[in-house]
């Protein structure tokens, strides 16, 4: 069957895109698409139309071709009294490279509390402070990929909202994990590193917890990632690990945990030796000099209170041109999870994590992946409750020589 204006279609969009640090992979699947109802450019259309299954179309396009066009008109010099300092009464104030929803900007006509548009903050002078409102994305040329995942007619009579699907998967996120113009964001914070739970990690993880903390196919697409910087035989470390390491099964590794609970170590299949060490009590790894090839910190960097120290200590354990990857989603232990954490978009997390690594300066080419809006597995514990599976972010960066 081949995609034409009746049908309902599956598709996987890819982008790549670079910004001044780094280079950027961005998934997101849009399901269902309805071909003569749903909203795409002229081009797109066009390069759709006859395609099958397991097709592919690729597009370059320049800055703003995909999303909205750079307007000068939306960098905006505004008051400090223009800016909303309570969002539930949590006191906020702006800071240089960080994004706000549009609707924390007050006197701006058309503009409600509930817009949740990111406008970023790139200027503070004094009493004022300058609101760029443009996309993300919208200064970047970006490689843009359609894949057809599948196909299928369009159901009688069936309806729905109209979705301008090159908007969903740009938006809400891609762009801001970069720094504005190379200038770092200003992620500071009274309680930046502070928890809700201040005890002893190893009190809190005294009990197992013998369970995955992402689905199935974000699991996977850890996976994936991890696997591009794996050669057989490597050795390599699983910081702040647990039952699983999400490595590839088919891959012959030496694999080291290091972790809190014996319990969940001894469950993890991947693992060839663990070691009991708290990061938040001593940053300080137990291990020589240039130990692995590969480090993975997986769903666990929002816990740490000191992350520039566990990263320039992974760059003394890895090997020259060693990889370490760092993971996370949306899902955490919400007492030990640090209250800068929580307060970042998901993408904006992605940023703060390459601010570790760009503050380490051990790392070269650095890379990021996002993964969205992929259907949760339905033996999942969580499904049906929740249909759309785990978004998966991850960074990465190479040892310098």
């Amino acid at each position: 069957m081949v995609i034409d204006k009746n049908a309902r279609v599956i598709l996987e969009f890819g982008l790549t895109w670079k910004s001044l640090y780094a280079l950027h992979h961005e998934k997101y699947l849009a399901r269902p698409v309805t071909i003569g109802t749903d909203l795409f450019p002229e081009q797109f259309l066009d390069s759709l139309l006859g395609k099958k299954t397991g097709d592919e179309v690729t597009y370059s396009l320049g800055p703003g071709e995909a999303e909205s066009s750079y307007r000068e008109d939306y960098v905006l010099h505004m008051a400090r009294d223009d800016f909303r300092e309570c969002n539930s009464c949590r006191a906020i104030t702006p800071q240089f490279g960080r994004f706000y929803p549009w609707g924390f900007l007050r006197n701006l006509s058309g503009v409600f509390p509930q817009d949740v548009r990111p406008f970023r903050v790139i200027g503070i002078e004094g009493n004022s402070f300058i609101a760029d409102l443009n996309h993300p994305l919208a200064t970047y040329p970006i490689e843009l990929s359609i894949k057809v995942v599948k196909v299928s007619e369009k159901s009688p009579g069936r309806g729905g909202r109209v979705v301008s699907w090159i908007e969903e998967a740009t938006g809400n996120g891609p762009g801001m994990q970069a720094r504005w113009q190379g200038r770092q964001t200003d992620f500071s914070s009274p309680m930046k590193y502070s928890r809700k739970d201040e005890t002893v990690d190893s009190t809190f993880y005294m009990l197992p917890r013998l369970t995955g903390h992402v689905d199935s196919r974000a699991s996977k697409f850890i996976q994936e990632v991890y696997a591009e910087g794996l050669n057989t035989g490597h050795h390599v470390l699983d910081l702040m690990s647990s039952v699983q390491s999400h490595l590839p099964c088919d891959m012959d590794l030496s694999v080291t945990g290091l972790g809190l609970n014996r319990e969940e170590l001894a469950s993890n299949p991947r693992l060839k030796s663990f070691v009991i060490h708290d990061l938040n009590q001593n940053p300080v790894l137990p291990f020589p000099d240039r130990s692995f090839h590969t480090v993975l910190c997986s769903l666990s960097v929002e816990y740490l209170i000191d992350p520039l120290s566990v990263f320039n200590e992974v760059a003394r354990v890895l090997m020259p041109g060693g990889r370490f990857f760092v993971s996370f989603s949306n899902r955490w232990f919400p007492p030990k999870t640090t209250c800068l954490w929580t307060e970042l978009h998901e993408f904006e997390r992605a940023g703060l994590v390459l601010d570790y690594f760009l503050s380490s300066g051990a790392f070269i080419d650095l890379q990021t992946f996002s993964a969205r809006n992929w259907k949760r597995p339905e033996d999942d514990p969580h499904y049906p409750e929740v249909l759309t599976s785990d978004p998966v972010y991850v960074v990465w960066g190479r040892r310098r020589a």
